[in-house]
């Protein structure tokens, strides 16, 4: 009986010593396979694939998921193709970390150096999925890109958070400010890696927008897509990382592949569920899709390609503007010598067809069309020439900008014509000057000669009155009296002379 409790305790001691001695000889020595490929990733051993449920098509032909949330968009015009709550709030977990690529690819190169600090070593949350960087270990910003969007690595995401904005908190911010500009409503982000934050949260179409606007960017690509990929030895671990990406709807020999499928990205936490988010191209057609809440890995999977299935065969090739439907009449002006010429209207209008492949509710009578033309258009305007921009909405999203030309010209004027029509205007300017100045010479004169006539007829009215009474005077007998100054005598008497010279 004694033999058997040394034995055991024996056995306990020696189990206790030998794993601590694997701990250390891997933290020392070598990365343990267990930590490298990120195997506390939980997102595949909550379920298996006998707990999937396989998402369908209803009578209606309306598609039945496992996702609390989803929504479907398109990737060039950000048209909401489906949506399933889509803009109810959820912890998105690891797809956070599209964001936070984003965020990389924008203010860093490729070739920047990422040094490994204690927080971002230790500080990332229990059960978190890392690479197991060192503390003082140096990775350059290409090697974490990978890292992030294929083994969803929490301590890499730290390490760049802190070497763009000098910490994890301060990087957050940055985050939030860069979701608004991308058109964000229901998001706040408490951290760079999506580990379960009360305060960290988005919506599915918040996150399709984000993911709308990375895509754009060839270096988020490339690790967004990217199957496998090797960080070499570094300043400090002596062996390579082999990486794989996580996503099995990339992978060509999973159950649960795609064809048309060019990135993705998962994420999983007690609190959120298993999330994806996922690119497809088919036709031309670029589709993004974000399941948010869902039960499951698998799931994420089916509910994903039944929504991408499902959208793809909304499209069709719809006319949505015909060749010289958008007719308009723009002024036309030339200036010279600071002076604005009229040089009349122009007619101009789009002159192809607008073909598009677009969804089924896209279509003539649900679009609409705003003009991008200036007010004047200046200088001389040929037949053909472009004159502004027709853009083509749905939604409040634009499907295209069509160019507007013009059907009718309008010919400057050449110079030699305009030095004549400006002497010519100066010269009807100086004649005019001059008929207004002779108008106003007679005016005067006539005022003058009015005013002299005036006190003449004055003059001889009350000489005539005189001369009555004069008369009158001397037929009665009387002596005359004369009510006359001595000028108004004088005056009479040069006109009596005048008179009698006038009749001898």
């Amino acid at each position: 009986m004694r033999c058997r409790k040394l034995l055991f305790a024996f056995f306990i001691l020696y189990t206790i010593i030998f794993n601590n001695a694997i701990k250390i000889f891997a933290q020392d020595e070598n990365l343990s396979e267990e930590i490298t490929y990120d195997s506390m990733d939980m997102s595949e051993m909550e379920y298996t694939e006998a707990d999937t449920v396989p998402a369908y098509l209803d009578e209606n032909g309306n598609p039945v998921i496992v996702a609390k949330s989803a929504v479907v968009i398109d990737a060039d015009t950000g048209i909401i193709l489906y949506g399933k709550d889509e803009n109810a709030m959820h912890y998105p977990a690891s797809v956070t970390k599209v964001l936070t690529s984003l965020i990389a690819c924008e203010e860093t190169e490729p070739t920047d150096l990422v040094t490994f600090s204690e927080a971002a070593v230790y500080g990332i949350g229990e059960g978190s999925s890392s690479i197991a960087v060192r503390v003082g270990e140096t990775l350059n910003m290409d090697q974490c890109l990978h890292a992030i969007l294929m083994a969803s690595a929490n301590d890499v995401c730290v390490g760049v958070a802190e070497l763009i904005d000098g910490t994890e908190a301060a990087f957050a911010e940055r985050m939030n400010e860069r979701a608004k500009e991308l058109g964000e409503i229901n998001s706040h982000f408490a951290n760079s890696h999506g580990y379960h934050d009360e305060n960290h949260y988005t919506t599915a179409y918040d996150m399709a927008m984000i993911l709308k606007e990375a895509i754009k960017n060839e270096k988020f690509m490339e690790s967004f897509s990217c199957l496998s990929y090797t960080i070499p030895e570094t300043n400090l671990v002596s062996e390579q990382r082999p990486l794989a990406h996580k996503a099995k709807i990339l992978w060509e020999d999973s159950p649960y592949y795609y064809q048309y499928i060019k990135g993705a990205k998962t994420g999983f936490t007690d609190q959120a569920g298993n999330t994806l988010i996922t690119y497809s191209e088919k036709d031309g057609v670029k589709l993004i899709c974000c399941v948010l809440a869902d039960k499951g890995y698998y799931n994420t999977y089916t509910d994903s390609i039944l929504l991408f299935d499902y959208c793809f065969n909304m499209y069709s090739t719809q006319t949505l503007v015909s060749a010289g439907e958008l007719n308009i009449s723009v002024p036309a002006v030339q200036y010279y010598n600071n002076k604005t010429i009229d040089l009349g209207e122009v007619s101009a209008s789009v002159k192809q067809d607008y073909d598009a492949y677009v969804p089924g509710a896209v279509n003539k009578d649900t679009i609409t069309i705003s003009y991008d033309v200036p007010d004047t258009l200046t200088g001389g305007v040929a037949v053909g020439d472009i004159v502004g921009q027709a853009e083509v909405f749905y939604g409040g999203n634009l499907l295209a900008s069509l160019d507007i030309t013009a059907d009718t010209a309008a010919e400057l004027i050449p110079e030699e014509e305009l030095i004549r029509q400006e002497k010519l205007e100066e010269l009807v300017k100086l004649s005019v000057k001059i008929l207004i100045g002779l108008i106003a010479l007679i005016i005067v004169v006539f005022i003058i000669h009015r005013m002299i006539n005036s006190r003449m007829y004055k003059h001889k009215k009350k000489y005539k009155k005189q001369r009555r009474k004069y008369r009158k005077a001397r037929k009665n007998g009387d002596e005359p009296e004369i009510d006359e100054t001595e000028g108004e005598i004088k005056a009479r008497r040069r006109k009596g002379r005048h008179y009698k010279k006038k009749n001898i």
